[in-house]
């Protein structure tokens, strides 16, 4: 599984967070793979490292949220589309904690899957906020 398989995975895991409670979080996420990922091309090992992403994420959630909206200069949390959201928790994530993951690398990743799932403004939103953040 590619690095971009992987992104889309966990921002389609933080999604769908933001609608369930938090003890149903567990139950929903493996229905997620039940019902949604091709077993044959899908592995038990695909499945931990999009878990860790997700969990590395999960566990900073509340400092990157901050950070998110702070760089989103006039904009509160509530205001962002879900998608939207989903996608800068996980460029933000990348972008603050992955050494692994260049910082240039994490927000085009991101501007590309707004495109592919955002609205047709996501894009460029998405890049405005991650260009703050980079830049500070």
């Amino acid at each position: 599984m590619n690095r971009r398989n992987v992104r889309e995975n966990v921002i389609k895991l933080l999604y769908l967070k933001d609608f369930h409670e938090k003890e149903e979080i567990e139950e929903q996420n493996e229905l997620y793979f039940q019902l949604f990922v091709d077993p044959e091309t899908f592995s038990e090992e695909d499945k931990a490292v999009i878990m860790e992403k997700y969990d590395a994420v999960i566990e900073k959630l509340g400092e990157i949220e901050h950070t998110i909206e702070t760089a989103a200069i006039g904009w509160k949390l509530d205001r962002f589309s879900k998608i939207d959201l989903s996608i800068l928790r996980m460029a933000a994530y990348e972008i603050i904690y992955d050494e692994e993951v260049p910082d240039k690398v994490a927000a085009n990743e991101a501007i590309e899957i707004a495109k592919q799932y955002g609205s047709d403004s996501s894009y460029s939103f998405i890049n405005g906020v991650l260009s703050k953040l980079i830049k500070e």
